[in-house]
This record gives C-alpha cells, structure tokens and sequence, in this order.
C-alpha cells in the first residue's frame, strides 16, 4: 500500500513538474498534488505564490480538456488535534478551489472539496525533534486535485 501511495505520489508529482516547465500534456487519470510545504506555509491556509502559480498552470491545462469535475482532497500530517487538522485539511482544499475557479474558466459547482485532516498519510515517521518530524511529514501535507468525471453536454 505505501508503495503505491509513493508511485501515485511520483505521478502527480511528474504531472506537476510537466505543467511548471509548460508542457500541455495532462494524464487525466493521476492527480495532481500540491506540495503542502509549496504551496502553503506550515500551519496556514493561504497559498503562496508558487502554489498558486503551479494552480493557474494547470487551470490552463484542464480548460483546453473541455468541462471536467474535480474533486480536491486537503490533507495534513498528524502534528496538531484531529479537529485543527480536519479544519485545516478543508480550508486548504477550498483555497485550492477558489484560485481553481478565480477567472471563470471553471465552474465551482463541478469541483467537490474534501478535508482529510492526518487520515492519508503517505510517510510514517518517529522523530523526537520537533523540526525533524516536521521535516519528515512533509509528504502527507499536501493537496490533491483529481479530475472524477467529463460532463458532457
């Protein structure tokens, strides 16, 4: 199961650095996932600029593909309550919504947002240092953004 957690991850990950080098090509079937540590500082909601970069690229990419639903998925690590992070989880996801939906060019009612607070982990780490055990979560502070279905007219 990690191992395919990983695969996925490399995935969206080779989606992400496609659409960063301006590459239109877009494997519909991989999600892409913002790193939580890059497009988000520690701990907030607000995207940084390179987060929101990396969002407007792919909204450029998803307009050519004609109208999509997506489902956005937040996720945290498990520093902090299961209540902070379920929140936290959410708010991200819905960031994510509101730059994926800024100029128009896709509708908010064909994008779904989910919180998944710590449940999705894709690392499990065991630091005692602080710092280090928040350096070694970052994986599973991300964001997915998947493309669930085509609506055709």
């Amino acid at each position: 199961m990690l191992k395919s957690r990983i695969i996925r991850r490399f995935a969206g990950l080779l989606v992400a650095s496609f659409l960063i080098g301006g590459c239109a090509h877009l494997d519909m079937e991989e999600p892409l996932i913002l790193d939580g540590d890059v497009a988000f500082e520690f701990g907030k909601a607000e995207l940084t600029p390179r987060g929101a970069q990396q969002i407007d690229m792919y909204v450029a990419t998803l307009t050519n593909s004609g109208e999509i639903r997506l489902e956005v998925l937040g996720h945290t690590d498990r520093i902090g309550s299961d209540s902070v992070n379920n929140q936290l989880s959410k708010a991200r996801a819905q960031t994510v919504k509101d730059r994926l939906t800024k100029d128009d060019k896709l509708k908010p009612e064909h994008i779904r947002v989910r919180g998944m607070g710590s449940k999705d982990p894709i690392v499990y780490c065991d630091q005692t240092d602080r710092q280090a055990l928040i350096d070694c979560l970052a994986p599973n502070r991300r964001v997915e953004i998947k493309v669930v279905g085509t609506i055709y007219r």
